[in-house]
């Protein structure tokens, strides 16, 4: 026969082993949890059914009920009941609102030195791939020679047609054109 000391015992958790029990009284105050849902809501459509208990401890459990609010898929109605050992009288604790598995939520927090720091990298990325501003671009050809003949005083000045469908001249041809009319040439 082994003999077991306190020393030689194997030690038990500290907290409860034992799965807590659904309790009647307070699964059956569904009545007493919508209308502690509806108090601070005031539109009863925006609360569904009873979608069921959460049970968290021996006379502690919360009730579900379906939202209906826009803007809230997913999410649900909750009150949690508790009562005290041999009594009947049934006591809301809280209420509110709560996410399901598939509701819409916001993203995680990200702090502001990280968002700074990712848009940083972002804009020197961008920096880096566009280019410079006096960088000549790739088949911009059509730009540099017309700066080329800018200057040159072969090229012909370009006709301007004006909106009654008339061709204007130039003042050189104007002028050009006035002195052959008198008969001297420059």
């Amino acid at each position: 026969m082994s003999e077991t000391t306190a020393e030689t015992a194997p030690q038990r958790p500290a907290g409860r082993t034992r799965t807590p029990k659904q309790d009647p009284v307070l699964t059956g105050a569904v009545d007493l949890a919508r209308e502690a849902v509806l108090a601070p809501v005031t539109d009863a459509s925006s609360v569904g059914e009873h979608l069921g208990v959460t049970v968290h401890e021996d006379r502690l459990l919360t009730h579900l009920f379906d939202c209906r609010l826009a803007g809230y898929p997913g999410w649900a109605w909750y009150a949690t009941v508790a009562r005290a050992p041999r009594s009947k009288h049934v006591t809301v604790c809280e209420t509110g609102l709560v996410a399901g598995p598939d509701s819409l939520l916001a993203p995680d927090w990200v702090p502001w030195e990280e968002r700074m720091q990712a848009l940083q990298e972002q804009e020197a990325q961008d920096e880096r791939d566009s280019p410079a501003e006096g960088d000549e671009h790739p088949g911009d050809g059509q730009d540099s020679a017309d700066a080329e003949h800018a200057g040159d005083g072969d090229t012909a000045p370009a006709e301007e047609t004006s909106t009654d469908g008339e061709t204007s001249r130039t003042e050189d041809e104007y002028a050009a054109s006035e002195d052959a009319e008198d008969g001297t040439a420059s």
